[in-house]
């Protein structure tokens, strides 16, 4: 892979994580909290444990 090919990968790994953030983040906004605490909890708990 060249150095090009590689700079348009983390551009886009970079673009891709900010639409993330900005989506987790207006859901948080819209939904309550029990809604999406619990989402969190399944994808945590397992990882803790």
């Amino acid at each position: 892979m060249n150095l090009e090919k590689l700079e348009k990968k983390k551009e886009k790994n970079k673009e891709q994580r900010r639409n993330f953030v900005k989506f987790w983040a207006k859901y948080v906004k819209e939904h309550p909290d029990e809604e999406w605490s619990k989402q969190q909890n399944r994808i945590i708990d397992p990882q803790v444990k």
